[in-house]
């Protein structure tokens, strides 16, 4: 069988959309373990495009890491969604809603580059203190459909961020894995981060770690919305209404390239 490989980058986070809407195409773990480590396929997520379950949707997703393992958000990826749709004029409006298995987005095409996401966050924050053996690591955390937990720290932080990173995966307080970030506040509406996504790793940029980022800057670090959002090639621009609990991100999303790989 031929797949056809739709590859996308959200601010250099890699993704490979897979239409399973205008094909009938069957994607699981061990597909998408073998197209990152077979095939040479280089990716952060894959996402599969699916006809929606319920007539209110325009469609569902299923979101995998590149280890194969099941996401249940990916903030990034969602604008790549909205710019797939677009550029295969698969909705006559601009505006979709999309389910997923961590809950609904709400997409938007703002121009041929830019899009949104949106959706409504549903658990608060917690803090808790992760003996990491060398150090006692203080984390901000929430769940926005996938776990995050996130520090601010100034430039010349000390944090090992790519140890912590993977100690984290390992650790019991999180015992599925957590995207860990780690966010430096440059003005009181703006940050760089840095983001080590579970089942991925570091990646150039996360949408879902961008918004778990601004919601505790926000609320927890005197910071005001909207927040722009600093990665390794470019920016999210962050928008968190604690009125209504909605979150909306941003930014670019770019084709890459078409492939297609026999599998």
């Amino acid at each position: 069988m031929y797949l056809d490989l739709h590859i996308y980058s959200g601010l250099g986070n890699i993704i490979v959309i897979v239409d399973s809407v205008r094909k009938d195409i069957s994607i699981d773990s061990k597909t998408v373990l073998s197209l990152y480590e077979n095939k040479g396929i280089n990716f952060d997520q894959l996402i599969q495009v699916l006809p929606p379950l319920s007539p209110e949707n325009d469609f569902d997703v299923k979101i995998y890491n590149n280890d194969g393992s099941l996401a249940l958000n990916c903030i990034n990826g969602a604008r790549c969604v909205s710019k797939f749709v677009e550029d295969n004029s698969l909705s006559a409006t601009k505006e979709i809603k999309v389910s997923t298995d961590g809950g609904l987005w709400h997409l938007q095409a703002k121009s041929k580059e830019e899009f949104s996401a949106s959706f409504e966050i549903t658990n608060s924050i917690d803090q808790i203190t992760v003996d990491l053996g060398e150090e006692n690591l203080i984390l901000d955390c929430i769940n926005l459909g996938n776990p995050h937990g996130v520090i601010f720290q100034d430039k010349d932080s000390t944090v090992n961020f790519l140890k912590t990173g993977k100690d984290l995966q390992d650790s019991s307080y999180f015992p599925d894995g957590v995207n860990f970030g780690l966010a430096n506040k440059l003005s009181d509406s703006e940050i760089d981060l840095r983001v080590y996504e579970r089942g991925a790793g570091e990646t150039a940029a996360c949408g879902s770690g961008a918004c778990a980022a601004a919601i505790i800057g926000i609320s927890r670090k005197n910071m005001v919305a909207p927040v722009k959002v600093n990665f390794q090639l470019g920016s999210l621009l962050i928008d968190y209404k604690k009125e209504s609990n909605l979150i909306v991100a941003e930014g670019s999303a770019t084709l890459v390239e078409k492939r297609q790989i026999e599998i």
